[in-house]
């Protein structure tokens, strides 16, 4: 992945402080605090989705076209990776909806933005989102874009995304431990510490899970 979300966004942060005198001033223009826009300025921190949303234009943060080098890949093993090209690219509409407050429906939010998907992944999947943050790296990186599948058939380990209250959307390998009744949710990033496995009743648990996760895109 040479260009990243990631590094586009820290691009785009220290230009626009170089346009004023100082990171304070450029952080007062930008309506935000200083402190916050320093730890972005200074990589000390990683901003979210949903905390750049307001300033995305004024930071002059392009999102996806038709003219990115996007490339994709089926989430299978081995998968072949391709590129976004050709003249019959279909248009899927792409969502972030981490962060606090109660579970949302995507179907209740308007998009953040849309890509374009060659017409196999397109028909594969319902919706895209903007995955925001790090619990399934290196498999699937902070700023990617993944499709997913609504009500597809359980498959044990495979990768879903679940609507948890509070949190939004998340996405997560799914395991099964069947003496205990429970899903088991995993995050890839080994650091465990950080993004520790959850579990919850299958019951319960069903009712959350939201679709599967069939492909994942990259590179704007």
């Amino acid at each position: 992945m040479e260009k990243t979300w990631e590094n586009l966004i820290i691009k785009a942060i220290k230009d626009y402080a170089a346009g004023f005198s100082s990171i304070r001033a450029a952080a007062e223009h930008l309506g935000i605090s200083y402190e916050t826009f320093k730890s972005w300025h200074d990589e000390k921190k990683s901003p979210t989705i949903k905390s750049l949303s307001p300033f995305m234009e004024q930071l002059g943060i392009v999102m996806p076209s038709t003219e990115t080098n996007l490339s994709i890949r089926r989430v299978t093993a081995n998968a072949p990776v391709e590129k976004v090209t050709g003249p019959r690219l279909k248009t899927i509409n792409v969502y972030s909806v981490a962060g606090a407050g109660p579970a949302i429906a995507v179907n209740e939010l308007e998009p953040l933005f849309q890509v374009t998907a060659p017409p196999d992944y397109f028909r594969r999947s319902d919706y895209a989102i903007v995955v925001d943050g790090h619990s399934m790296e290196p498999l699937i990186a902070h700023g990617s874009i993944v499709g997913v599948k609504l009500h597809a058939p359980f498959v044990a380990n495979e990768l879903y995304v679940a609507r948890i209250p509070y949190e939004g959307l998340v996405i997560k390998r799914v395991g099964v431990d069947r003496t205990a009744n429970e899903f088991v949710f995993k995050s890839e990033n080994p650091n465990k510490e950080n993004y520790p496995d959850f579990r919850l009743n299958i019951d319960e648990a069903e009712g959350i899970i939201v679709g599967r996760v069939v492909w994942v895109m990259w590179g704007y």
